[in-house]
């Protein structure tokens, strides 16, 4: 009910605008994350006005996109006969999570400036590894380790180039179905949404997205953030009581 308000209220604002606009709105703006998570599908309806059959006549970029996340990269390196990974290289300011659905590939729709301008595919993503202590200037293998990051991160789903995956309805509402893999992490997203014709972006709009851990999950996450110190005694505690058990076990 919420999303069909949402819809019709979004038409009833294009239909007084002039030229083309265009209106999104998620159908759950909340993902909760339990222990049995094995992801989700988004869906996100849109509405179109001031455009004769644009189902024909337009395209449309969806990004999803959040949130921002350090990750660590190592590279696998033969010392003596032994092979060990070596320093650690950070990912700095890459989103978590980086999903893109489009009517078309993104080259084929958007001009290469408006591309880098609202980072439309991951080739447009500004992000570099250094290692500790290491400025992005001074890494001679920086590429080498961005590269080896989105390759993982791709196996993993966490980013994804999708040409499909919008569909419109009747006259000028579309929908755009999105996966969330099951290691979509919690925090903010932002879905955004271009709309586009012969290559001349016509609008744009937004919503929000939250994916949050519920239930032991969310309160474990909540201990591990916000007392990292009873945490990890408490972990400690655990393993001793662990050993102590299988320890009584094996001895019966």
């Amino acid at each position: 009910m919420r999303l069909l308000c949402s819809i019709l209220g979004a038409l009833a604002l294009l239909t007084q605008a002039h030229g083309a606009d265009i209106a999104v709105a998620l159908t759950d703006d909340l993902v909760e994350v339990d222990a049995d998570f094995a992801g989700a599908r988004l869906t996100l309806f849109g509405a179109v006005t001031g455009v004769d059959n644009p189902a024909d006549t337009i395209d449309v970029i969806a990004v999803i996109q959040g949130p921002p996340t350090r990750f660590a990269v190592r590279r696998i390196e033969r010392r003596n006969f032994i092979w060990r990974p070596g320093d650690r290289h950070f990912v700095d300011s890459a989103p978590g999570l980086y999903l893109t659905a489009s009517t078309r590939p993104i080259t084929d729709i958007a001009p290469l400036p408006d591309q880098a301008a609202y980072n439309l595919g991951t080739d447009f993503l500004a992000f570099n590894a250094v290692s500790p202590g290491e400025s992005s200037e001074e890494s001679d293998h920086s590429r080498m380790f961005v590269d080896a990051f989105i390759t993982e991160v791709e196996n993993k789903g966490l980013y994804l180039d999708q040409v499909g995956g919008v569909s419109f309805k009747k006259g000028a509402l579309f929908a755009i179905n999105a996966d969330l893999p099951a290691t979509t992490p919690v925090g903010e997203y932002e879905v955004s949404v271009y709309l586009y014709r012969h290559g001349e972006l016509l609008g744009h709009d937004s919503a929000r997205l939250v994916v949050n851990k519920v239930g032991i999950e969310r309160r474990i996450y909540d201990l591990a953030h916000q007392q990292p110190v009873t945490y990890g005694v408490l972990c400690i505690v655990l393993s001793l009581l662990g050993g102590w058990a299988a320890h009584l076990a094996f001895r019966k």
